[in-house]
């Protein structure tokens, strides 16, 4: 079985593979920027033809299933409800694997993504002759859609830590359903970050990292996001809408409250202290508030050259 490493230490060219926690580039003065999201070309050397995307039969509880994991992913936010299911028919499976099966080669091209509905699968990486488990998927998580967006060879192995479950969805549906709609919402998503004070001083590329990390979550008016007491396992942004923060005080002064509008974030105290959430936090717009969310381990991974100035905007909050 492959070793374990820490993330935070690994190379640059492990910022183009899955969404979530592979580890950050290092700084340097001279990156490598990575490829435009790809697009097939067409013309009257290349002549589009009408695509029929191939469908597999699954149960309702598949499919439900199948649903509610697509619609956290930022990939397929952006498609027509009758697209998705497109997308859904098409996927095939339950693919039913074992520990050690390896579903994705690391260097070979990319012809399909994965989804996880059960168990964990380890991805790895080779490194100084060794391969190390550089990120771990679980169920409801994705991999292999970074080789498809960029064009680019598989920047890890991917295997089974344990008994899974996995559905795939073919290049060809992706690119036909999919590419489209995730470079528009990839554009919008790239127009809101640029405008976050946050993220003024990152590159194009960084900030595509940072995109390609984050799950959308819609909480309808009234919903709690996170609540005071609890541990923070998420760093938040507002995508569309509002929320309000309270803070209840223990000395019995009355609740601080703190309204994020789109283009503000939330829940980075939790992280950057490994402390207890500092307030509460609840949807405040009808029907309800977008966000995009990134788990702990992305965030002390791809936000970690932020530190300091979530640091020095801690007094935001008084």
């Amino acid at each position: 079985m492959p070793d374990t490493v820490d993330t935070d230490s690994d190379e640059e060219e492990e910022e183009e593979f899955d969404t979530d926690d592979l580890p950050p580039p290092p700084s340097v003065p001279l990156r490598k920027q990575r490829a435009s999201v790809s697009a097939e070309a067409f013309g009257e050397w290349n002549q589009r033809v009408l695509f029929e995307p191939p469908v597999y039969p699954k149960s309702p509880d598949q499919r439900e299933e199948l649903l509610e994991v697509t619609s956290r992913s930022f990939l397929f936010t952006s498609l027509e409800q009758k697209d998705l299911q497109v997308v859904i028919d098409a996927m095939k499976g339950p693919l039913i694997l074992e520990p050690g099966h390896r579903v994705i080669q690391e260097g070979d091209s990319g012809d399909a993504l994965y989804v996880v509905t059960d168990g964990s699968m380890d991805c790895v990486k080779l490194i100084d002759g060794v391969e190390l488990v550089v990120k771990t998927c679980f169920k409801g998580d994705l991999f292999g859609e970074l080789a498809l967006l960029y064009g680019c060879p598989r920047a890890a192995s991917v295997q089974c830590r344990e008994n899974a479950v996995l559905w795939e969805l073919d290049r060809a549906t992706f690119n036909n359903i999919v590419m489209e709609g995730v470079q528009r919402k990839r554009g919008q998503c790239l127009a809101v970050l640029e405008k976050v004070p946050l993220f003024a001083e990152l590159t194009r590329g960084e900030l595509e990292n940072i995109i390609d990390a984050l799950k959308i979550e819609r909480h309808p008016a009234g919903s709690v996001i996170i609540r005071q007491g609890e541990v923070g396992e998420h760093f938040f942004i507002v995508y569309e809408g509002q929320v309000l923060a309270t803070k209840v005080c223990e000395s019995g002064a009355p609740p601080q409250m703190m309204v994020h509008e789109a283009g503000d974030y939330f829940g980075e105290l939790a992280l950057l202290h490994d402390a207890p959430r500092a307030a509460s936090v609840v949807a405040n717009t009808e029907p309800e508030a977008c966000l995009l969310s990134m788990d702990r381990a992305t965030f002390k991974r791809l936000m970690g050259s932020l530190q300091g100035f979530l640091e020095n905007q801690c007094d935001r909050y008084g």
